[in-house]
């Protein structure tokens, strides 16, 4: 198949900036030195189809670095897609899409995610809702951690201690970016996803601090200040159940400073359950999808013998074909083989739907719907394999 997008340069700034701006209203001022520098190093990353030989549609593949199953592994995030206003409804996102995963699996890179604008748009696609977590707005007086306070006290975002906790925090929970080896796309910037938790994260928000306590921190900024100000959890993270507890007693050192408090927490964490039906706070969705089979299910393990599986999946992805047919999987304690085969399947699923059982969505809702068919024992046997890391990407992390 021939390709019709197109890796962008330094040369398509212009255009590329005109169209971010009648799709996002901004940035106001086309003439931005350091936006203008940052698109330039995006360039290598990103893609464009042209129309009539002027670029027409825009989007970025960041080669970031996700853990999965426990095993950190590359994923391409798909980000600032936009569309000229008049020439939309021609297809041209679909050909940035398809044509991107195409790249990841000739890479072997097995997964691609990222933020919709719409989710049933990026789902005809084969991506697939992750419940990567819930966002917490609540007065601080109903916040149920405890009140008697743990020791802690600031340390830099560099302290050994707090890449620590997080390294072991994220490797607990599948889709958390992995911070330390991120590509960057922007122009004199180390660290640049550690660097964002250095930023307030409003206009009149304080700068953020990071707290440690044994096993754990918070990093913090505020929002003005009385009974109408918010104590902003930008992020946190914690070893154990015990850290966990310290961890999330902190925000109440500053009852009496501010009245609310608002926080990130992965959706199946006890508070988030007690706190979401009254407190959930809008947050933009993850989708994930597979963008080649054998890279995403290879790092995969039994978590014992007794879960070891192997079998015949037939795969349906009408959107990705080299995704698509039937896949010969043994899963074992060392590791997963996935190869293409002629034998008859045993079971029947979506590209999609395994997805989703590798992200969480228990396997029975999928046969229900009819988006597995067959002996489900490898897929479930495949879902154990992740069942432990629950999904979680704080808002911080977004791309």
């Amino acid at each position: 198949m021939s390709r019709r997008s197109r890796v962008l340069t330094a040369g398509d700034v212009d255009a590329w900036l005109r169209i971010r701006q009648a799709s996002y209203g901004h940035p106001g001022d086309l003439s931005d030195p350091v936006l203008r520098r940052t698109l330039e190093a995006r360039a290598p990353l990103s893609r464009g189809v042209d129309d009539d030989g002027e670029l027409a549609a825009v989007a970025t593949w960041y080669p970031y670095r996700f853990f999965i199953g426990g095993s950190e592994v590359p994923v391409g995030a798909l980000a600032g897609v936009a569309t000229a206003p008049w020439v939309r409804r021609r297809g041209h996102v679909r050909t940035l899409v398809r044509e991107g995963l195409e790249e990841l699996h000739q890479a072997g890179t097995g997964w691609a995610l990222e933020h919709p604008f719409d989710p049933a748009f990026y789902g005809a696609m084969g991506f697939r809702t992750v419940p990567a977590g819930v966002t917490l707005r609540l007065p601080l007086s109903d916040w149920p951690g405890r009140r008697a306070l743990p020791e802690f006290g600031p340390v830099p975002l560099s302290d050994p201690d707090l890449r620590r906790d997080r390294a072991l925090f994220a490797a607990r929970h599948n889709f958390a970016l992995q911070r330390d080896d991120v590509a960057d796309d922007g122009p004199d910037r180390a660290e640049p996803r550690w660097r964002v938790l250095s930023e307030p994260p409003s206009d009149g928000a304080t700068p953020p601090v990071a707290y440690r306590t044994e096993g754990g921190y918070v990093v913090v900024a505020t929002e003005g200040y009385g009974s109408d100000g918010t104590v902003v959890i930008l992020d946190a993270a914690w070893r154990d159940a015990r850290a966990r507890e310290r961890v999330l007693a902190m925000p109440n050192a500053w009852r009496g400073q501010v009245g609310w408090i608002r926080i990130d927490l992965p959706a199946h964490d006890p508070f988030a359950l007690d706190l979401v039906g009254r407190y959930a706070h809008p947050r933009t969705l993850l989708q994930a999808r597979i963008a080649d089979l054998p890279a995403a299910l290879r790092p995969l393990r039994a978590p014992s013998a007794r879960l070891a599986r192997s079998g015949v999946m037939e795969v349906h992805d009408p959107f990705a074909p080299w995704v698509h047919g039937r896949w010969a999987v043994t899963l074992d304690a060392d590791g997963c083989t996935v190869e293409t085969t002629d034998r008859s399947e045993d079971l029947t699923v979506t590209a999609s739907a395994l997805a989703a059982a590798l992200a969480g969505v228990p396997v029975a809702p999928l046969l229900h719907a009819g988006e597995a068919e067959g002996d489900a024992d490898l897929l479930r046997a495949l879902a154990q394999t992740t069942a432990d890391q629950p999904p979680f990407l704080g808002t911080i992390d977004h791309f």
